[in-house]
C-alpha cells in the first residue's frame, strides 16, 4: 500500500467515525424527547460535546499522522539531495588525489564536467596545505583565494578535524567569504605513497547554497506547516537549531531523523499557527450554562448546529485530502527528476513497497508489486547475504541502514546501487524502514579508472625513482671519462658519501692541468679534445693504486688523492709517471696530438685537514707551475700564499682605481723618419695610485685582463686622450694623430661603436692600436664587425707589436691596417745583426707592397733612426726622441724656450 493510499484510508476512517458518533447523538436525543425539557436539553448538549470532542481527537491524531508523513517525505528529499551532492563531489576529490600537480585550468575543466549533474552546489574550492589556491567558478569567488584555514578562526577547527579524522566534515550554515550563506562539505585529500602510506595533500570544499537547498526541499514559505531544523554543522541532537522559530520545539512537534552520512539533522514540524488548544472544561461549563439558560428553547437549534459543524468538518477533511494528493504528486515529480528511488519496508508484515523509480532500477514492470523473492533474485549473489543481514541489524537495533551493493536488473546490465534508510516509529508503534536508492554505477566505474590511474602513477613513480638513482649516479660522475666529478670530490673530502678515502695528516692532493689542450681543440676540433681527455683519464686510472682516488674536476683539470710520508715519494712518483706518459703524442684520426701538464701538489698537513683549504693550496701550487714554465710540478709553500694575497690586493686596488678614475695617459711622440717632425703620439696607460704613486702597466695589465676590466681601463684612457687633444688645440699645439691601445675585451663590446659615435673628437685624429693576436682572431664575429665599422668611421688602425705573434700575409690582406708597428724586440738588434736588419726590412717591404705604412718602436739612438730611414720606415718612436711623458711635460718638451725644435737637440 503506497503512502497516498494509506493516508486516504485514514481520512475515510475518521469521517465514518464522526458520522457514527453524530448518529448516536441524534438517536439519544429523540429517545429522550418525552423527558422533561430540561433533561432533554442537557442530554442534547452533552451528546453534542461528546461528539465534538471525539471528532476533535480524531482530527488531532490525523493531523499528526499527516505531519509525520510530510516530515518523512521532506526529510527523505533533504537526505537524497545532500547525499547526491556529497557523492557527486567525492569523485572530484578522488580525481584530484591522483593529480597532485593540478592547476586552475585543469581544476576548472574537471568542475565544468560536473556542472550538468549538480544543482545545489554553488562553488568548489581546493586548498593544498589548507590554503585555498583554486576556486570554481572563479567569477564572484575571488575573495576566497588565499583563504588560510589554519588562521581563519571561523573555519579552522573543522578544517583540521577533516584532516585529522580523514572523514568528510559537513559544516553550516555559515556566512561565506564571497557572500551569502551555505553549507560546506570539506573532503580531505590524501596522496598514496609507494610504501602504501597516505600523505595529507589538502582539502576540497564544496559550498551548497543553503537557501536553494532549503527552498527546493519544501520547508521554506510552506503555507500549511511550520518547520524547524536542529543539528548545526551536521551534529544531530548535539547541534544547535539553525532554521525555524525556536517555539516550534516547545509545541509538541513531530520529528524525523535525517542522516546523510557526513552528518545528521533533526526535522521538526507543527501545523501552521500551532495545535488547537481549546479547554474541555470551558466548553463543558459553557454548554451546561447555555442548557440551563435556554432550557428547551434551543434544542432544535443545537441539533441543527451539530449537523452544520459536521458538514464543515467533512469539507475540511476533503480539502486536506486534495492538498495531500497534490503534495504527493509534487514529491513524485521531484523524486523522478532526481532519479532517486524511494522504498518502504514493513518488518512486521515483511512487505516492501517501491515507487516507480525503484521499479525502473530493478527492471520490474510498473503495474506489478515487488515481492521479496524478486528483490532477492535481483541482488548480486556475492552481495545478497550481506545486504539482508544489514537490513536485519538496522530493523532490530533501530540504527541507520547504509549499504552499497550490485543488482542485476531483468534484461539490463549490472548496476551498483547505494542505499540509505532509517527506521520510523509512528505514534501508534508501527515501525517502517524507509529509505532511498540511487544508481552509482558511473561513480564506481570512475573510481575503478582512478584506481587504475593510481596504479599506473605508482608504476611511473617507481620508474622515476630508478631514473633518479641513475641521475644521482650521473651527477657524481663525468659523463665523458666516467671518472668521479667535482661534486663527488667535494662529498668525499667533506665525508658526505661514507666510502672511499678521506683526508688525514698523510693525505696529499695532486691537481693536474693539461698544457696545450686549447690548441688541440682549436686545431683539430672538440672530438680530438674529448679523445685526449678520455686517454688522460685512462692514464690516471693506470697509475693510481686501489686505495687512491682520481677525478675530473674541470674542463682539462684532474686530481689525484693519495697518501704520502715525510719523504713525499708517492706524489713525486705519480707526477713523474704522468709527465713522462704525456710526453708521448696521442693519436687521433691519424694525427699526433701533443700535450703536456702542469701539476700542483698540496699536503693536508699544510691545510690543517681543511678540504677547502687543501683545494685552494693545490690551485696555488698549480699556478706556480704554469708561471715557471709548465711541464713540471710544484709543491705548495707559504710564499705562494703571500703572492696570492698580493694578487688579491692588487685586484682589489685595480677595481677601486677604475671606480675612482685613477688611470691616466702618458704620451710618447711619433716622428717622421725623413724629417723628424712630430706626426703623432701614442697614449700609454699609467695608474696614478694614491699610495704607490705612478704604476707601470707591466704591474697591472695581467691582473686587469684576468679580471676582465681591461676594456674599462681603455675607456678611461680614451677619455683622457680626448680631453688632452682639446687642451692641445686650445694651446695651439698641433698633434696630428693620437694612438690609443684597444684591448680584445673592449673590441668585442657590442656597444663600442655607439659609444665612439658620441665622442667629441674628429675620428681622423685618432688611431687604434690592436694587438696582433686580437685582429687575427677572426672567429669572433663581433670583433670583426667592430673593426670594419671603426675603419668606416675614419679611425686609423695600427697593428701593435707586429712580429711577436702569428701574423700572416693572408690575415693582413683581410684587415689591411693603416700601419704595422714593428716590435722593439726586432728593432733593437739591427745595429749589430745583419739578419735582424733583413727581417725588419722584409716586414717594411711586405707592408709597403700591401699599401700599409710602418712604425718602428724602440728607437734608442739616432743610429737606429738612420738605419730605419734607409730601410724605408715611415715613423719612428723611441727614447732617442721622447720618453713617455705626462700631457703637461709632453707639451713643454715640444715647446721649450729655445724653440719648437729644441727637443731634436736633446735627442742628438
Amino acid at each position: 500500500m503506497t503512502a497516498n493510499k494509506k493516508w486516504v484510508f485514514a481520512v475515510t476512517t475518521r469521517t465514518q467515525t464522526s458520522e457514527i458518533v453524530a448518529s448516536k447523538a441524534r438517536t439519544r436525543f429523540f429517545a429522550l424527547s418525552t423527558l422533561p425539557a430540561f433533561f432533554a436539553a442537557l442530554v442534547v448538549v452533552v451528546a453534542t460535546f461528546v461528539a465534538e470532542d471525539v471528532s476533535r481527537e480524531f482530527e488531532h491524531n490525523d493531523m499528526r499522522r499527516y505531519l509525520q508523513q510530510k516530515t518523512n517525505l521532506i526529510g527523505s528529499r533533504l537526505q537524497g539531495r545532500i547525499t547526491a551532492n556529497v557523492e557527486l563531489v567525492r569523485g572530484l576529490a578522488a580525481t584530484i588525489a591522483t593529480d597532485s600537480d593540478i592547476d586552475q585550468e585543469r581544476f576548472t575543466a574537471l568542475a565544468n564536467s560536473l556542472d550538468n549533474a549538480r544543482s545545489d552546489i554553488q562553488s568548489f574550492a581546493v586548498a593544498p596545505d589548507l590554503v585555498v589556491s583554486m576556486v570554481h567558478p572563479l567569477e564572484g569567488n575571488e575573495a576566497v583565494l588565499g583563504l588560510d584555514y589554519r588562521t581563519n578562526e571561523a573555519q579552522r577547527a573543522m578544517a583540521l578535524q577533516a584532516r585529522d579524522t580523514k572523514e568528510t566534515i559537513f559544516a553550516g550554515p555559515v556566512d561565506l567569504v564571497q557572500g551569502g550563506r551555505g553549507f560546506i562539505a570539506r573532503y580531505p585529500i590524501f596522496n598514496r605513497l609507494p610504501n602504501g602510506r597516505e600523505q595529507f595533500w589538502g582539502l576540497l570544499a564544496a559550498v551548497i547554497d543553503a537557501d536553494t537547498l532549503l527552498k527546493l526541499s519544501g520547508i521554506v514559505d510552506n503555507t500549511e506547516v511550520d518547520f524547524a531544523l536542529v543539528g548545526r554543522d551536521g551534529r544531530g541532537f548535539a547541534g544547535n537549531q539553525f532554521f525555524g522559530d525556536a517555539k516550534i520545539l516547545e509545541n509538541d512537534p513531530v520529528s524525523n531523523f535525517i542522516d546523510f552520512g557526513s552528518g545528521q539533522w533533526i526535522l521538526y514540524a507543527i501545523p501552521k499557527g500551532g495545535w488547537a488548544t481549546t479547554s474541555k472544561n470551558v466548553w463543558f461549563i459553557r454548554a451546561v450554562g447555555l442548557c440551563i439558560f435556554f432550557l428547551v428553547v434551543v434544542p432544535i437549534y443545537g441539533i441543527g448546529r451539530l449537523y452544520q459543524e459536521r458538514g464543515v468538518h467533512l469539507a475540511d477533511n476533503l480539502a486536506n485530502q486534495q492538498k495531500l494528493a497534490h503534495m504527493t504528486k509534487r514529491l513524485e515529480m521531484a523524486l523522478q527528476s532526481s532519479k532517486i528511488g524511494v522504498w518502504e519496508f514493513d518488518p512486521a508484515l515483511e512487505k516492501t513497497h517501491w515507487d516507480e523509480r525503484m521499479k525502473e532500477l530493478h527492471g520490474l514492470p510498473l503495474h506489478e508489486d515487488v515481492t521479496d523473492q524478486f528483490w532477492r533474485d535481483r541482488l548480486h549473489p556475492d552481495d545478497r547475504d550481506r545486504v539482508i543481514e544489514e537490513i536485519r541489524v538496522a530493523v532490530e537495533n533501530g540504527t541507520l541502514f547504509k549499504s552499497q551493493f550490485r543488482i542485476r536488473p531483468a534484461g539490463g546490465k549490472e548496476l551498483t546501487i547505494r542505499a540509505v534508510g532509517s527506521l520510523l516509529v509512528s505514534a501508534s508503534g508501527e515501525r517502517r524502514l524507509i529509505g532511498v536508492n540511487w544508481d552509482i554505477s558511473e561513480d564506481v566505474a570512475r573510481e575503478h579508472e582512478l584506481e587504475e590511474a593510481r596504479a599506473e602513477s605508482e608504476r611511473r613513480y617507481l620508474a622515476l625513482e630508478q631514473a633518479q638513482v641513475k641521475i644521482r649516479e650521473s651527477a657524481l660522475h663525468d659523463f665523458l671519462t666516467g671518472l668521479p666529478n667535482r661534486r663527488y670530490l667535494d662529498d668525499l673530502l667533506h665525508r658526505r658519501n661514507g666510502d672511499g678515502p678521506c683526508i688525514d695528516d698523510q693525505s696529499c692532493l695532486i691537481k693536474i692541468d693539461l698544457d696545450g689542450f686549447k690548441e688541440v681543440n682549436d686545431n683539430y676540433g672538440h672530438a680530438a679534445g674529448d679523445a685526449i681527455l678520455v686517454e688522460v683519464a685512462s692514464l690516471l686510472r693506470r697509475v693510481i693504486s686501489e686505495e687512491e682516488f682520481t677525478a675530473r674536476v674541470g674542463g682539462d683539470e684532474f686530481i689525484i688523492l693519495c697518501q704520502t710520508d715525510e719523504e713525499l715519494e708517492r706524489p713525486v712518483a705519480l707526477c713523474g709517471e704522468v709527465l713522462e706518459a704525456l710526453q708521448t703524442p696521442i693519436e687521433f684520426n691519424g694525427r699526433k696530438c701533443r700535450i703536456g701538464a702542469s701539476i700542483g701538489i698540496a699536503l693536508s698537513v699544510d691545510a690543517k685537514n681543511d678540504p677547502d683549504k687543501l683545494l685552494s693550496n693545490a690551485d696555488l701550487a698549480l699556478y706556480q707551475s704554469k708561471q715557471t714554465g709548465k711541464g713540471r710540478y710544484s709543491f705548495f709553500s707559504e710564499p705562494l700564499v703571500q703572492k696570492a694575497r698580493q694578487q688579491r690586493r692588487l685586484a682589489d686596488d685595480v677595481l677601486r682605481g677604475i671606480e675612482n678614475r685613477e688611470f691616466i695617459a702618458f704620451y710618447q711622440g711619433q716622428y717622421s723618419a725623413k724629417t723628424h717632425e712630430l706626426v703623432g703620439a701614442e697614449a700609454l696607460a699609467r695608474w696614478q695610485h694614491p699610495e704607490r704613486g705612478l704604476v707601470s702597466p707591466f704591474e697591472f695589465v695581467e691582473t686587469a685582463e684576468a679580471l676582465g676590466v681591461m676594456g674599462a681601463i681603455d675607456a678611461q684612457i680614451l677619455d683622457h686622450v680626448i680631453a688632452t687633444k682639446k687642451r692641445f688645440d686650445q694651446q695651439g699645439f698641433v698633434v696630428p694623430r693620437l694612438s690609443v691601445n684597444v684591448s680584445a675585451k673592449r673590441l668585442g663590446d657590442k656597444d663600442l661603436i655607439g659609444n665612439l659615435r658620441k665622442l667629441d673628437i674628429n675620428p681622423e685624429s685618432l688611431t687604434f692600436e690592436l694587438v696582433e693576436s686580437t685582429f687575427l682572431d677572426r672567429s669572433d664575429a663581433q670583433v670583426a664587425a667592430n673593426i670594419r665599422q671603426i675603419r668606416d668611421m675614419g679611425i686609423d688602425i695600427e697593428i701593435d707589436d707586429f712580429g711577436t705573434a702569428y701574423a700572416s700575409i693572408v690575415s693582413l690582406t683581410h684587415l689591411l691596417p693603416n700601419r704595422l708597428k714593428i716590435d722593439r724586440e726586432l728593432v733593437l738588434p739591427i745595429i749589430e745583426r745583419e739578419d735582424q736588419r733583413e727581417l725588419v726590412h722584409s716586414i717594411i717591404h711586405i707592408g709597403r707592397t700591401l699599401g700599409i705604412g710602418s712604425v718602428a718602436e724602440g728607437v734608442e739612438s739616432m743610429e737606429h733612426a738612420e738605419i730605419l730611414r734607409i730601410m724605408g720606415v715611415d715613423i719612428l718612436q723611441g727614447f732617442a726622441f721622447c720618453r713617455p711623458l705626462s700631457a703637461e711635460d709632453f707639451y713643454r718638451h715640444h715647446h721649450t724656450s729655445t724653440g719648437s725644435k729644441a727637443w731634436r737637440v736633446a735627442a742628438t
